[in-house]
């Protein structure tokens, strides 16, 4: 999480700021995606002042506060911007909001308790043949890329052209948002696209790996980050592609360990 801190006309002190990055920082276990937050201090007379703007989840979150002190300022400031983003996610989510970093605690007494751990992939477009070369020399089950489409020259939808591929028994399967799903924001993962990688050579100095297209629904599902993660833990399985209702944004959950994983768009 980048947070940037910067006063107007006052003096930010190394443990002010300190102090306003440790407690901005607590934002983060709210957000599947990549966030960013900005602070700005200023004083008016004997008002201090706080502004706060956070990006996460493609939605942008703003708050002004101000008191007698800095510091009391940056404290009634994260109160109010926490109290601002739950609301938001409780309304759009309609469930409780409950923060990545608990939702494992939260499970029954009788199970240990895991970690959710978040893998930003990167952002550099790739074809599925990268994609896969790349998960093989991995050694994982699945994988979340940014699909690269060359023909579409000047359309302004690179940030959503995510796609997974991953190993479902003896074959290798590809699931892929429509193009016009992506171009109207309007999204049915009931028609994403899934197809077959037919693997006839994966070394990677000549590879030759075709596309077939299954004409099966692909298998994903609509799913918050936290019915994701519950339905991974009663079902007991390596990793689940999912489509993620709080974003809109296709996302893996595999186990890592004794922990879990989720792979996440970064932009």
């Amino acid at each position: 999480m980048k947070i940037t801190i910067t006063g107007r006309h006052v003096e930010i002190t190394q443990s002010l700021k300190d102090y306003a990055e440790n407690k901005t920082a607590k934002f983060e276990k709210y957000f599947h995606q990549l966030i960013d937050a900005t602070m700005i201090m200023a004083v008016q007379k004997l008002d201090h002042m706080v502004e706060l703007l956070i990006n996460g989840d493609g939605v942008q979150f703003y708050a002004v506060e101000k008191s007698g002190d800095m510091y009391s300022s940056i404290d009634l400031i994260v109160d109010k911007m926490e109290k601002q983003i739950v609301k938001y996610k409780e309304k759009h989510s309609g469930h409780k909001v409950v923060p990545l970093s608990r939702v494992m605690a939260e499970e029954p007494a009788t199970r240990q308790m895991k970690e959710l751990l978040l893998n930003q992939v990167s952002n550099k477009p790739k074809d599925e043949v990268e994609a896969y070369l790349e998960m093989k020399l991995d050694n994982l089950d699945c994988i979340l890329f940014k699909k690269g489409v060359k023909e579409l020259k000047g359309a302004d939808f690179m940030n959503r052209n995510y796609a997974v591929i991953y190993r479902n028994g003896g074959s290798v399967k590809m699931i892929e948002v429509p193009f016009e799903m992506i171009r109207s924001n309007s999204f049915n993962p009931a028609d994403f696209v899934e197809w077959e990688l037919v693997v006839h050579n994966d070394a990677p100095s000549n590879p030759r790996i075709d596309l077939k297209k299954t004409g099966a629904p692909a298998r994903v599902e609509n799913l918050s980050m936290s019915d994701a993660l519950e339905r991974m833990v009663k079902s007991g399985g390596e990793f689940l592609p999912f489509f993620n209702s709080e974003t809109n944004f296709l996302n893996v959950i595999r186990k890592r360990g004794r922990d879990f994983e989720v792979m996440v768009p970064a932009f």
